[in-house]
């Protein structure tokens, strides 16, 4: 077929680029439309979560506050045992929330695409980071973000709580081993991601490597425990 030829005749080709692109303001209306509901979602998910973890936080802090006060009051070793008890869940409540919650921070400001849960998963997780719908950046973001929320708790535990007992070593002890674990899996993996570009597979080679424990962090945490009981 001959240039002149093949430009005069329609093709198959140039009727379905018409079709799109006469498809293409209602197709653009439906997408605006999906995307708004999903935000409203979103919107309304993040408010539902954000209250339970605040009532978790604040039932978690005086069943802790109660716990130290009758140690502190009574003298009893069995209130003393339910103090740091009471202590060491405690933080790692505290640790789980703050960790998550900066994640989605990290996730916010740049921008991503996530989706929240109509309601906490396993307590504490509460959004899918959409890594098809996000780039590096924002990736990269999420991940530190979590830690950045980690150590940030670390530091206002240390800030805010007198080193008085043991239950208040074991608190700053527990947060403090929480994030010595995260750092110690999800550095790699952002280090990484960085120059690969693929979160999505370097999170699931860290997953499937041996050696991914818990036990440099229980051991930090019981070492700054000691230190800071005696």
């Amino acid at each position: 077929m001959s240039e002149s030829a093949t430009a005069e005749t329609p093709t198959l080709s140039d009727a379905s680029e018409s079709e799109a692109s006469t498809e293409s303001p209602a197709n653009e209306s439906e997408n605006q439309e999906k995307e708004e509901a999903h935000r409203t979602a979103n919107t309304a998910n993040r408010a539902k979560i954000g209250r339970i973890h605040a009532v978790t936080v604040v039932a978690t802090l005086i069943l802790f506050g109660a716990a130290h006060t009758w140690a502190a009051a009574s003298g009893w070793q069995l209130a003393a045992i339910t103090s740091v008890i009471a202590a060491f869940m405690a933080g790692i409540v505290l640790a789980s929330l703050a960790h998550e919650w900066g994640h989605f921070s990290g996730a916010m400001l740049s921008q991503s695409r996530v989706t929240v849960a109509e309601a906490p998963v396993n307590y504490f997780f509460m959004f899918n980071f959409d890594i098809a719908a996000n780039d590096t950046r924002q990736a990269l973001w999420m991940s530190w973000g979590g830690l950045a929320g980690s150590w940030g708790l670390v530091a206002a535990l240390a800030f805010l709580v007198p080193q008085d007992s043991w239950a208040s070593a074991v608190l700053v002890a527990t947060a403090f081993g929480s994030a010595v674990n995260a750092s110690l899996f999800e550095v790699p993996v952002a280090l990484r991601a960085r120059d690969s570009h693929d979160l999505g597979g370097e999170l699931a080679a860290q997953l499937k490597s041996p050696g991914i424990v818990q036990l440099p962090g229980l051991f930090a945490g019981i070492a700054l425990a000691a230190l800071l009981g005696l």
